[in-house]
């Protein structure tokens, strides 16, 4: 195929060799002379073999010509997949600048491998050809088209970041935006480290309008250990407290590991340090505790050492401290003393016990733990205000009496999705076993101790569930029914006793038991926000406070301090909570502070998808393009091939000028080397 057929019109040089050739034909007279015959036959050999010479010479002057000609004709022969169509081209080029691209690569880092490759897909193309680069970021300034000299100065600009994204979610907005433009030819690059845990070319989307090209950059396999996750035994955080830490450490490497060394600070001290052991491809756990010294929010982070992967070494986390907890009991008979021994002279707990009959409902709004102890019905308008409350995220435990009015119990219990009030069963009756395993419980017990003491029952409410019951069993009764059930409704829990408590009625309330029980129902009710978040949820972050009033608010790291970042965030207020949308605007890891009072903390860590190193083979992304049947999809052949040429070729067919030239140049070296054999052989 010639892509510039107009130059053949040179072949009319041809005639040029050819007439030369004609004017040196020499005419020949016969001389007759005797004795000559040896001589006649030489001469006419000399003639033949000067006659086959000169033909040689003007064949290599005509071949020199022809190729040429053809040179200047550009002949290519067609690639079987060019898709190259008259009506224009745009193009699209994503970099997957997570912090996996910053291991291996042939320049240093696989991110300047991918940024060299992008500048090369741009030198393929005509300089009028619109451009767009797309990073992992997805920031809106991407989604225009630009020019050759915008996008090699944008392509200059990317750094490796903590952003994470899925690999098909990506090509869904590249292809949205290349279906904005009008152009015929649509082609889409990819070029990533193809890492089996963003990769997911199972639910890569097919297009056959759109070129699109993976262009593998050949992952590292370097043993990675990295911080995976941190837990807290914690359900509240007070003055004085131990908090017990679990971090959980993976190696990703082919080897165990040994004394991988963890550190725990808090603030800018350090406050705690231990080592584990860790088999290969697996995870292990070690504890680190502290204690909380002041009121004042608790910031720190975990950290491990690792190299040459060090964003996933650190997490970072923030913990609220709590004051004073208010908690409401209201009665409906007596004062319950064991509640009031629990709580009264507490310092964590602001208790306050009022009567039913002289109820203060403004008190409801302002508790976080309420206590309905044996009223002996529950009116409409105090069922709506406690369903509310649990909704907004209250904790509330109902402790009924033995002669409950049953219907209202059963009316607001209903409304809550809770178990129902049955019929008051008087025998006695032990409990079965507890759930070692329910927040209420959880650090209370060491190991489970089949011989501990359980409570017992001199009568309990036989308890009756319907088609919308939502419960979890804490105490089981022997019965088959719960002595203590709890009810997730909205944002809150409820929690029902099935007797009321009083040594007449269980001696539950006579039992070690009794404390963890109840008094971590209070610890439960205050709202545990968590400790961390990850840099690309993308979900409303909710906040403690629950204030009205519309403020400015800002939010600033407080560690690392650099880079200094301080912007006002969107919080919205959703029900009875106030939210904070990230957007996005938080892009490094570390501790940060919404201010002005009350002052509440959030830290954000990097996604641990990147941590896993793992990545896609050649022959595993062919056979996700079979498998997926990802129509008009290809791949690069090798990495180290120059994207330019490679693109070139694909969509103007391989070029053959080269050889033309390299054909002339033989012919012409041809005629030299037979025109000096003819001149030494006439010497």
């Amino acid at each position: 195929m010639l892509t510039q057929p107009l130059f053949l019109i040179g072949l009319v040089a041809i005639a040029i060799p050819i007439v030369i050739h004609l004017l040196q034909l020499r005419r020949y007279r016969k001389v007759y002379f005797s004795n000559v015959d040896m001589l006649q036959e030489l001469e006419n050999e000399n003639r033949r073999q000067r006659n086959l010479r000169q033909l040689l010479v003007l064949a290599a002057r005509i071949l020199a010509i022809v190729f040429i000609v053809l040179a200047f004709c550009q002949p290519v022969i067609p690639h079987k997949g060019s898709t190259l169509q008259s009506g224009g081209t745009v193009v699209s080029v994503y970099v997957d600048n997570s912090y996996s691209m910053e291991c291996g690569g042939m320049d240093g880092s696989l991110i300047e491998t991918a940024k060299q490759k992008a500048r090369e897909i741009a030198a393929a193309y005509d300089p009028s050809v619109p451009l767009q680069l797309l990073t992992n970021n997805a920031a809106g300034n991407q989604f225009r088209w630009l020019s050759r000299e915008e996008f090699l100065s944008a392509v200059d600009d990317i750094q490796a970041g903590g952003a994470t994204a899925l690999m098909a979610s990506m090509a869904l907005r590249q292809h949205e935006f290349l279906h904005s433009a009008t152009a015929a030819n649509r082609h889409a690059y990819i070029i990533s480290d193809f890492q089996r845990s963003t990769a997911n070319l199972a639910e890569y989307p097919s297009d056959s309008s759109i070129h699109t090209t993976f262009i593998p950059l050949g992952g590292s396999s370097l043993a990675n250990v990295y911080l995976d996750t941190l837990m807290f035994n914690s359900p509240a955080y007070f003055q004085g407290a131990t908090v017990r830490v679990e971090a959980r450490v993976h190696n990703g490497g082919d080897k165990a590991v040994e004394r991988q060394p963890l550190r725990l600070y808090v603030g800018s001290q350090q406050r705690a340090v231990t080592s584990v052991d860790i088999a290969a491809h697996s995870s292990a756990t070690a504890s680190l505790t502290f204690t909380i010294q002041g009121d004042s929010l608790q910031q720190g982070y975990v950290e491990t050492t690792d190299y040459p992967v060090t964003f996933d070494d650190r997490l970072y986390f923030s913990l609220p401290v709590t004051t004073r907890l208010p908690l409401l009991v209201v009665s409906g008979k007596s004062e319950n003393p064991y509640i009031r021994k629990l709580f009264a002279t507490d310092s964590l707990t602001r208790y306050l016990q009022e009567s039913y009959n002289s109820l203060d409902y403004t008190h409801l709004a302002e508790s976080r733990f309420i206590i309905i102890d044996e009223v002996h019905a529950i009116p409409s308008g105090l069922a709506q205000t406690l369903a509310q409350f649990v909704d907004d995220g209250g904790t509330l435990l109902v402790i009924p009496p033995p002669d409950a009015e049953t219907s209202s119990y059963n009316q607001f219990l209903g409304s809550l999705r809770a178990p129902l009030l049955g019929y008051w069963h008087s025998k006695a009756t032990r409990a079965l076993g507890l759930q070692y395993d329910h927040d209420l419980y959880r650090g209370v017990f060491s190991s489970r101790n089949e011989e501990m003491e359980l409570p017992t029952t001199q009568g309990h409410y036989l308890m009756q569930q319907s088609a919308n019951t939502v419960t979890r069993q804490v105490i089981a009764l022997v019965d088959g029914t719960n002595l203590l059930s709890e009810t997730p409704f909205g944002q809150g829990h409820l929690y029902l006793f099935s007797t009321p408590l009083r040594p007449e009625f269980t001696d539950l309330v006579q039992q070690a038991l009794f404390v963890p029980t109840v008094y971590n129902m209070a610890l439960f009710s205050t709202p545990q926000p968590q400790p961390y978040h990850l840099l690309t949820a993308s979900d409303p972050i909710p906040l403690l406070s629950s204030q009205t009033e519309q403020q400015s608010r800002s939010v600033s790291n407080t560690f690392p301090a650099e880079p200094r970042l301080e912007y006002i965030p969107d919080i919205r207020r959703i029900g009875s909570r106030n939210y904070i949308f990230p957007h996005g605007e938080i892009e490094t890891s570390g501790n940060y502070l919404l201010s002005p009072a009350p002052f509440e903390s959030l830290s954000f860590n990097y996604s641990r998808e990147e941590s896993e190193l793992d990545c896609l083979s050649a022959a595993d992304i062919r056979q996700a393009i079979r498998d997926g049947g990802l129509a008009n999809c290809t791949m690069t052949p090798s990495a180290s091939k120059s994207m330019t040429d490679y693109i070139r070729s694909r969509n103007q067919g391989t070029p053959l000028w080269r050889w033309c030239i390299g054909l002339a140049l033989l012919a012409l070296l041809a005629e030299i080397i037979l025109i000096r054999r003819s001149r030494s052989s006439q010497a």
